[in-house]
């Protein structure tokens, strides 16, 4: 039997308990895929790690996640750079912006989707 990860979803808005949903994802499984298969779509692009339209803010587990890869790293710096001069820089601190399509979960983690 595989070893399953618990990825805990709150959609798109305020953070509200109410409104958290739970999904069961089989570890190793690509973020965006996974959630796919248990019945939830996220928003999605190009699905290559490029345009950053799956971008989440992590809000618990992140070091459940892997690595950000080259392209991820990328593209997660220039959200975070595009938040900065739309919303300023407080805005940004304190989240940990990851891409959904090449995130692979390895544990427990809690997100958030974050608006574009």
């Amino acid at each position: 039997m595989p070893t399953v990860s618990l990825v805990q979803v709150a959609e798109n808005g305020d953070l509200l308990d109410e409104e958290t949903l739970n999904f069961e994802v089989e570890e190793g499984e690509n973020l965006w895929v996974g959630l796919e298969m248990a019945g939830h779509l996220l928003p999605k692009g190009c699905l290559a790690g490029s345009c950053g339209t799956c971008r989440i803010n992590v809000l618990e587990g992140a070091s459940n996640l892997s690595k950000l890869s080259v392209i991820e790293n990328d593209t997660v710096e220039h959200i975070k750079g595009s938040y900065v001069e739309s919303y300023g820089e407080e805005w940004i601190q304190g989240k940990e912006v990851r891409l959904a399509c090449r995130a692979r979960v390895n544990g427990d983690v809690k997100i958030h989707i974050l608006k574009k």
